[in-house]
């Protein structure tokens, strides 16, 4: 898989995980997770054997431990991370899971159905986890909030309007307007003192 599929398909896992359970920013935490992303290559890289000791599950203990220990920084990292081990389980290559202790490549598709780097399999999947990640982020920042869980519509104009009791005591001889605003499905109130 090129970079590009590996760092979207970190940040999707990232932003499933911390719509489930949040740990950190989405900016910060899609950042880290992207560049876990390509964390397995990279130590490929500098081993001089690809597919070889980032692509192995040794490798994840270690960063499960973190990510209990300090979430904000473990989570992305260890999404990053699992997202590219399982990414290339569907390659034409496999992955060793077991590497160093074995180095058979496992693999999740049957042969004629693996993805090949750069092909048109690469691209319709890197196609869904751009709309995943999209859907993701809007679930994440709460953009959908009234679609997944619409609000009854009631018909008469007396029962959408709501009754609010206000107190405000002012010592001074001025005029107060309070506003009452609704967006998004929250509700924020404005307190405005005029002076003449």
């Amino acid at each position: 898989m090129k970079l590009r599929t590996h760092i979207t398909a970190a940040v999707v896992l990232f932003l499933l995980i911390n719509i489930l359970y949040p740990v950190t920013s989405i900016i910060r935490g899609a950042l880290l997770a992207g560049v876990a992303g390509t964390l397995p290559d990279l130590l490929d890289h500098l081993t001089g054997r690809h597919r070889g000791i980032g692509h192995t599950l040794l490798i994840l203990p270690p960063l499960l431990l973190y990510a209990l220990k300090s979430p904000d920084n473990g989570i992305p990292l260890l999404a990053g991370i699992t997202s590219h081990i399982l990414l290339d389980l569907f390659t034409v290559h496999g992955c060793p899971l077991l590497y160093p202790l074995k180095d058979t490549p496992y693999h999740c598709l049957q042969r004629k159905k693996r993805i090949r780097t750069g092909t048109a399999g690469e691209w319709a999947l890197l196609s869904f986890l751009i709309a995943a990640m999209v859907v993701a982020s809007l679930v994440s920042v709460g953009a959908l909030d009234d679609a997944i869980h619409p609000q009854p519509r009631n018909s008469s104009r007396e029962e959408q309007c709501r009754t609010m009791t206000v107190e405000i005591r002012v010592d001074a001889d001025r005029d107060v307007n309070v506003t009452s605003y609704h967006t998004n499905g929250s509700e924020s109130i404005l307190v405005d003192f005029r002076d003449d």
